[in-house]
Order: C-alpha cells, then structure tokens, then sequence
C-alpha cells in the first residue's frame, strides 16, 4: 500500500512538473515560433494609431533615403509621401502590407531566413518594412508615372545579438513542448492506476494545476518587465516591442485562464468524488 501511495504521489508530482514546461513551451510555438500563429499574434498592431504614425513615418523616411527623386518627381510625390506618413492606414492596400511585414519579420527572425549559411547579414532580431516602403513606392509612381527601384529589405533592428540568440534557442527546444506534455499525461495516468484513492489523485492535480496558472501568469508579467527594460534601438523597435509584448501577454493569458479552468474542473471531480466515497464507506461501516 504504501509503495501504491508513493508511486500515485511521485505521479502526480512529475506530472504537474512536465505540465509547467509544456503549456508555455506550447504556447510559445504556436503562437511566436510558427509563421502563422505570429501574424496572427502580431498583425493586430497594425491597428495601433500611435504604432501606425511612426511606422508610416520609418516607412516614408526609408523610401525616401533609398532613392533619389528627380526635382520634378519630389514634387508630385510630396502630396503622396504627405498622406503616406499622416495615414497610411486608411490606404486600402495597407493591410496587406502590414501583414507582409509582419510575415517577412518572422521568416527573417524564426524561419530558414534566420538559420546559419542563409545569407542573412543581421545578428539582431529585425523588422522588415520593405513592403511598406514598397507600398509607397507604387502609390508615388501611381502618381507620378515614374518607375523607382527600391531594395527587397528595409531593416529596422529590434534588439541585440544577445536577444537572437535568445530566439534560436526558442526555436529549437519550443516545438518539443509535445515531449512533455506526453510525460505529463503518462505520470497522471500512472498516478491514477496506482492510487488508492483516485478521487485524491483528481483533487491534487486539480490544486496543482490552479497553482501552475498563479506561477504562469505572475511569470508572464516578470518575463514581460524583464524584457520591456531592454532598450530598443529606435521608436518605432520600442513601440513595436511594447504592444508585441502586450499582445503576448494577453495571448498566453487566454491560455493560462482556459488551463484554471479545467484545473478547477478536476477539482470539483476529486471533491465529489472523495464526497461520494465516504459515503459509501459511511454506509458499509453500519
């Protein structure tokens, strides 16, 4: 019996262990490592007014820096460049562009783009607003009819080297949350088939759980702080990082409150389930 006591606990102790690396670990790859779950993630700053501004001026200042307008062109295009910088937004092609951006980011910062022998020069994490550059690029020569070549990348740098070799080392062991979580499973089950009293198993994984959201969502906003103190190298790399974090933030939030939940589901099946069990040993005593 008492080895069955030791072996339920170990279980339950392994298991809550595994679920505290998986659910973060599992929430990080789909949501910053996979392309998809990024874009996601980070398109809805393109809504942002205040990111948009400076964004749309980085852009502006780009195209502008990375041509060189005829005098009579610099006049036609400065209506364009004007509106381009007091809202780009509002343009209807806007949103594909940022979408673009934020995609290409991602490729430059996750994806083969980012892996050794690719031919990327950067050693930092990077924001690329080529295609908003090239945005106004198209709405300039829509205007003017003069045709401007304007480079693939416009690299706005978001952090330091440190910091990317933060991500590469995200990318590689993120993916492998399924690992635990698969440990996790296994030591419940192998806590519930040992246990004595199933419905105690239930409770403490339940208790366990509501505890790991508690350490998830404090952990959430110290990591948040933590990274938010790194300078940036520019205004528009510290909007962009402040509303990602937050946006992160509450991403993983939503998660850690769906986590809570079923938590305290378990818990109410192992209080009734030790309720009913006593009753019934309440009963064969008489």
């Amino acid at each position: 019996m008492a080895l069955r006591t030791f072996v339920s606990a170990l279980g339950v102790v392994v298991a809550l262990l595994l679920t505290a690396v998986a659910v973060p670990a599992a929430w990080v790859d789909e949501n910053i490592v996979k392309e998809d779950g990024f874009v996601r993630l980070a398109g809805s700053l393109g809504s942002d007014s205040d990111f948009q501004s400076r964004l749309a001026t980085a852009a502006v200042g780009s195209f502008e820096s990375s041509v060189n307008l005829p005098e009579p062109v610099r006049s036609l295009a400065a209506g364009v460049l004007k509106s381009a910088t007091a809202g780009m937004q509002s343009w209807s092609d806007y949103p594909q562009a940022w979408q673009d951006t934020v995609r290409n980011s991602h490729r430059l910062n996750f994806g083969a783009a980012a892996q050794p022998g690719s031919g990327s020069s950067s050693t930092a994490l990077v924001l690329d607003v080529g295609p908003l550059v090239r945005l106004v690029r198209d709405h300039v020569a829509g205007t003017t009819g003069f045709k401007l070549d304007v480079p693939s990348e416009n690299l706005v740098t978001l952090g330091q080297p440190s910091q990317r070799q933060l991500v590469e080392r995200v990318s590689a062991f993120a993916p492998l949350w399924w690992v635990a979580a698969l440990g996790a499973v296994v030591s419940a089950l192998l806590a519930l088939v040992s246990a004595r009293r199933r419905a105690l198993v239930l409770l403490f994984l339940g208790l366990g759980g509501l505890a790991l959201a508690a350490l998830w969502m404090a952990g959430s906003q110290l990591a948040g702080g933590v990274v938010g103190n790194l300078s940036s190298s520019n205004s528009v790399a510290e909007l962009f990082k402040q509303e990602f974090l937050s946006a992160a933030t509450k991403g993983f939030g939503e998660w850690v409150w769906d986590a809570a939940f079923a938590s305290g589901i378990l818990l109410v099946v192992g209080l009734v389930g030790l309720i009913v069990s006593r009753r019934r040993w309440s009963r064969s005593a008489r």
